[in-house]
C-alpha cells in the first residue's frame, strides 16, 4: 500500500511539472479530445488540460474560462486528498460523509450532464462555458 502512495505521488508530481512547463495550446503531445475533434462539440472535460496549466500559473480567471466545472470541483477533490493523506499518517479515518452517500454519484452525474449540455448551447450566458 505504501508503494502505491509513493508511486501515485511520483506520477502526480511528474504531471504537475509537465503541465507547468508545457502549455497544452502550444505543444501537440497532449491528448486531443476525440469528441471535440469529430463532433465539434465540447465534452465535460474539454479545456481541462489548459485549465490545469492556467491554475499552475495562478491564473484562475483563465482556468475558469477553459473549464469551469474542473475549477469548481478541485477544492472538493483537494480536501478529499488531504483527508486521505491525513488518515494515512495519523491512522485516524476522517471522511467527507457526503462523498459516501448513495445519491452522490447520481448528483455528480446530473451536474456533469447539465454542464455538458449547457456548454454546447449557442446562447449568450452559456457561450462562456465553452472551452
Amino acid at each position: 500500500m505504501k508503494f502505491l502512495y509513493i508511486l501515485g505521488s511520483i506520477v502526480l508530481l511528474s504531471l504537475v511539472i509537465i503541465y507547468y512547463k508545457f502549455n497544452p495550446e502550444m505543444y501537440n503531445f497532449f491528448p486531443e479530445c476525440p469528441f471535440h475533434k469529430y463532433l465539434h462539440l465540447d465534452c465535460p472535460g474539454c479545456g481541462s488540460q489548459r485549465a490545469i496549466h492556467a491554475l499552475l500559473h495562478l491564473n484562475l480567471q483563465k482556468a475558469m474560462g477553459y473549464n469551469l466545472l474542473l475549477v469548481l470541483s478541485l477544492p472538493v477533490l483537494a480536501l478529499q486528498l488531504f483527508f486521505k493523506i491525513y488518515a494515512y499518517f495519523t491512522k485516524r479515518n476522517v471522511v467527507l460523509r457526503f462523498w459516501y452517500n448513495p445519491n452522490t454519484p447520481k448528483i455528480i452525474f446530473v451536474i456533469v450532464v447539465m454542464f455538458w449540455i449547457a456548454r454546447n448551447l449557442p446562447y449568450t450566458p452559456f457561450k462562456y462555458l465553452a472551452a
